[in-house]
């Protein structure tokens, strides 16, 4: 297997998907045999038909990667009259590939220069904290049980060659989330460090990890034991998870068979080189016929990062948020010729969009609110979970 550093892989080998999705280590898409890509102007009806289609002819040794951004769901729900995310990035961009190329990353400090920022955006509390308590106001009248809100967070810089595969080396510094992978699109590139599985499906087996709940980590052993364990105890992360485990459950009964669900784990402990995260999983045997696709289009997107009731959730998200949210809490997918198809969720994600000789980076962090949320706590909660973006900007 090559020694590669994450820059080299990127730029010679396309796009890079991490340990999550392989079940082993890093592996480069090459041989492209064909693309699917969506711009927003032609999310309809049947995209998700177009998508399974695609995805329907892998080649031997080969696989189907690439991102389904969140917008997607407006094929699913056209009422819900989704705004246009604002990075212009296509709403699916799918790579067939013919061959997959294992390697082993190698530390690249070198190659990780960026050009000077010309600017950078992240709203402060006096933005966010407004829009925490409108979420907190709709629970309390009756409208929703939890909604997760997201503030972005952008970066502008001059355009150069290598400059995603640069952030990608920058981002991987602090860290590799299992969901890793770094995605070539045209207008620029999707990079995601995510730790949050969506959906895996192997021989009509399908699982969901919805991941609810996080605390930061500490250097200090002892801090850093009474951060998790602070985490496992909480009643509002624990009911926050237990809510997002249902909706998913729900979710996936609507493709699988009658009294397969189980629930292997209910707010267990991960914990990743930034953070402790609370996830849950779910687990159920797909009825005869239904494909990966179909499954996927029966949960999109994640209750994880919508909220509950979904429908309603996501019209507030829309109203608060105000603003499309692109690549980020979508869905990156890897789907073999052999093995398991897995869709991860598209947190921890980047959007890098070109537009002549400028580049504008943009990250969005964000979290479930609910009635016992403090608003404060909630915008410190998003700091905590912008690692990503500071180790690229930094």
């Amino acid at each position: 297997m090559p020694t590669l550093t994450f820059h080299d892989a990127a730029l010679h080998g396309g796009a890079l998907f991490g340990p999550g999705f392989t079940g082993a280590g890093w592996a480069a898409g090459q041989a492209l045999t064909g693309t699917l890509t969506v711009p927003f102007s032609e999310v309809g009806p049947s995209l998700f038909e177009d998508i399974a289609a695609f995805c329907a002819e892998i080649p031997e040794g080969g696989a189907v990667g690439g991102y389904i951004g969140y917008e997607a769901a407006a094929s699913l729900m056209p009422e819900l009259g989704l705004p246009e995310g604002p990075d212009g990035l296509p709403v699916v961009h799918l790579v067939r590939y013919g061959q997959m190329r294992p390697f082993e990353p190698a530390p690249d400090a070198a190659a990780a220069d960026v050009p000077d920022l010309t600017s950078l955006t992240s709203p402060d509390a006096q933005d966010f904290v407004p829009k925490v308590q409108a979420v907190i106001d709709e629970v309390l009248r009756g409208e929703i049980f939890q909604a997760n809100i997201s503030r972005r967070l952008s970066a502008t810089l001059p355009a150069s060659e290598g400059l995603g595969a640069r952030f990608f080396s920058r981002m991987m510094a602090r860290g590799a989330a299992p969901y890793a992978a770094y995605l070539p699109c045209p207008g620029g590139a999707v990079l995601s460090n995510s730790p949050e599985l969506f959906l895996e499906i192997s021989d009509g087996h399908i699982a969901a990890e919805p991941v609810k709940g996080t605390a930061p980590r500490s250097g200090d052993p002892i801090t850093d034991k009474s951060h998790a364990d602070a985490l496992l105890a909480s009643e509002k992360d624990r009911a926050e998870n237990i809510m997002i485990a249902d909706l998913l459950r729900n979710d996936l009964a609507k493709v699988c068979r009658d009294h397969s669900i189980t629930e292997p784990a209910i707010c267990a402990l991960r914990s990743l080189p930034a953070v402790h995260h609370l996830y849950s999983r779910i687990e159920g045997e797909l009825r005869e016929g239904c494909g990966s696709i179909a499954a996927l289009a029966a949960a999109f997107p994640c209750g994880s990062v919508t909220g509950a009731p979904k429908h309603r959730a996501m019209q507030v998200i829309s109203r608060l948020e105000g603003e499309g949210r692109g690549p980020y809490c979508g869905t990156v997918l890897f789907m073999p010729h052999q093995g398991a198809n897995v869709f991860s969720v598209a947190i921890r994600t980047a959007a890098l969009a070109f537009a002549g000789e400028t580049a504008r980076l943009d990250y969005r962090t964000g979290g479930g609110i609910t009635a016992l949320s403090d608003p404060q706590a909630e915008y410190l909660e998003t700091q905590a979970k912008a690692y990503g973006f500071e180790a690229m900007v930094r």
